[in-house]
């Protein structure tokens, strides 16, 4: 059933439970779930002509003797295959390729192949960070078909590209402005088109990465004075609806008689906040003070789909035990590591991560993916990890 059909027949017990559930789970049930599907990879990896390559031919018995004999990978290990998308090679059949630059690589640009399993949960999380980025508390949400979200997204394809398309396959939420128009826009006229209809319409949600909402926020904020983009006063009261027009005009006079910048939180109330990537944490106070919301922090990339989302505490990332099996390199290791090059580092599960400590990430990707053991290069640290509940992460710059 849809998420929307779902949430038409009120089934907000059970859409919590289905999406949000993972929560609730005891760390060994997160484990058991971690193992069960990363055995299923392994299989399924072990036996095509990727990973017969990495493995050298060698059949392996289980997830701790692959942890033995299969290296730690960074992307040059796959480039050649996957830069000429020889979907042939890998251990299912890509649907999609995504598409990132790639600073200091041979090649301008990064590609990670989207199995339909891997879409499959891509969608299903997506839907949980939607769901919990309105949440307040356990089990308590506010997401409708006819909410609106602000487009803030670079199109396929690229990965926030997915977002739309994987909400679209579940619900009518409506893009300010419509993806297919967005596309073909640039990044300003998507910002006044959108902002012109967020008059209108009224805006309910805003997703993008940390660095491009804030850039976003403050031209919404220059364009509601009448100051930025050619956009007039008179134009803009065009666009309004009746209810709306009123909040704009008192809002621009509350600002002048105050002698403040008008903000977005003035014009609209958000339901939901979310963003994504390594600068989040530069401008969340920002975004809050604009919007009068705190965004909720996703952890999501190109070859790694949507991993971790933040809930209604705000307090740390968990990660989605669904869309990679998760290892993680401790601070002496990774420093061994960069001293030595030649050093293979050790990597703890998460059943093994302590709080207070920094981890480099390595992730093998689930349901048909082609990255095993793989190096994002990116660094958490565990901001909790209670006796037998799920730790929690934040990103360290």
């Amino acid at each position: 059933m849809r998420f929307e059909d779902q949430l038409n027949r009120q089934e907000y017990a059970q859409i919590w439970q289905e999406y949000c559930g993972f929560l609730d789970l005891s760390l060994e049930e997160y484990m058991f779930i971690q193992k069960r599907l990363m055995q299923e990879q392994v299989d399924i990896w072990s036996q095509c002509a990727l990973g017969r390559q990495f493995l050298g031919g060698r059949k392996v018995a289980d997830i701790d003797e692959f942890r033995r004999v299969m290296p730690l990978t960074t992307y040059e290990d796959y480039a050649d295959i996957l830069l000429t998308k020889r979907g042939d090679m890998l251990p299912d059949e890509p649907i999609i390729w995504i598409q990132t630059t790639w600073e200091g690589g041979k090649h301008p640009v990064k590609v990670a192949p989207y199995t339909r399993s891997m879409l499959d949960i891509y969608t299903h999380n997506v839907l949980a960070c939607l769901i919990l980025s309105t949440s307040s508390a356990k089990g308590e949400f506010d997401v409708k078909a006819t909410d609106k979200i602000l487009y803030g997204l670079a199109p396929l394809p690229y990965a926030t590209g997915l977002f739309p398309l994987a909400l679209g396959e579940e619900i009518g939420i409506e893009f300010l402005p419509r993806v297919k128009e967005a596309v073909k826009m640039s990044f300003s006229e998507r910002n006044v088109k959108g902002f012109k209809l967020g008059l209108s319409k009224g805006i309910d949600f805003f997703f993008g990465l940390g660095s491009v909402a804030y850039y976003v926020s403050l031209s919404l904020a220059a364009m509601s004075a009448g100051s930025s983009g050619g956009s007039s006063t008179k134009d803009l009261l065009l666009k309004c609806s009746p209810s709306r027009l009123v909040r704009l005009l008192k809002a621009q006079y509350l600002c002048k008689k105050e002698g403040r910048p008008l903000k977005p939180k003035d014009l609209f109330t958000l339901k939901g906040f979310m963003v994504a990537g390594t600068d989040n944490r530069c401008y969340k106070d920002l975004l809050e003070d604009l919007w009068g919301v705190r965004p909720m922090e996703l952890f999501a990339g190109t070859e790694p789909s949507c991993v971790g989302t933040e809930t209604w505490t705000r307090k740390g990332m968990y990660f989605f035990p669904d869309t990679c099996f998760y290892e993680f390199i401790p601070e002496p290791e990774m420093l061994k590591n960069l001293n030595d090059p030649e050093y293979e580092p050790q990597t703890y599960l998460m059943d093994q991560v302590l709080p207070g400590e920094k981890y480099e990430l390595v992730i093998s990707v689930l349901k048909g993916g082609a990255f095993m053991r793989y190096r994002i290069g990116d660094v958490y640290r565990c901001v909790s990890a209670e006796s037998g509940k799920l730790p929690r992460f934040s990103f360290v710059d």
